[in-house]
């Protein structure tokens, strides 16, 4: 009789180190299992903000640099034709036309130079004016990219130490 208790024992013995090698494998595996969410939604929205306030700006930066100096000149000229140059836009236009001609009185280096000068001046009011007419007739476009939050729920089960020694599942989740 005691053989077959002996052999009972050692035949659960057996069984429950196999059972403690098994969960030992298990916790080494550290098996999760995860509820895979979808990818986020993206939400992309394209709307007009006004005017070209870039354009504008350079418009009114390039318009000034140039009707600044004409104004110095027109208002501390000697020259009768010079106080056209109070005229924006056209003034340098104007002045052109009345300047006088080289001769005994007035050199011809300094007119020629004077002449290239006004329609420099000209050309660059000219394209001041244009830019910031354009940029008040052009909108500009702005895209907003919303990437919405996922809000499906998720589910996360992984071993874990229970109390001081023993073992067991965790799950983590978001609901």
């Amino acid at each position: 009789m005691k053989r077959p208790l002996l052999f009972g024992l050692a035949l659960a013995s057996l069984g429950s180190i196999g059972l403690a090698l098994q969960s030992r494998e298990a916790w080494a595996q550290s098996t999760e299992a995860t509820l895979s969410a979808p990818p986020t939604a993206v939400d992309t929205t394209t709307y007009s903000t006004g005017p070209s306030m870039e354009m504008v700006g350079s418009g009114i930066g390039t318009f000034a640099l140039s009707y600044l100096p004409a104004v110095v000149v027109g208002a501390t000229s000697g020259l009768d034709a010079d106080r056209t140059l109070f005229v924006p836009l056209a003034g340098p236009w104007l002045d052109l036309t009345q300047r006088p001609r080289c001769g005994p009185i007035v050199s011809c280096n300094t007119e020629d130079t004077a002449k290239v000068l006004l329609v420099t001046d000209g050309v660059f009011q000219a394209i001041g004016a244009i830019s910031i007419v354009g940029g008040l007739l052009t909108t500009t476009r702005e895209t907003r990219t919303v990437r919405a939050a996922d809000m499906r729920p998720t589910l996360r089960i992984s071993p874990a130490s229970v109390g001081g020694k023993g073992y067991g599942l965790m799950a983590l989740g978001s609901f």
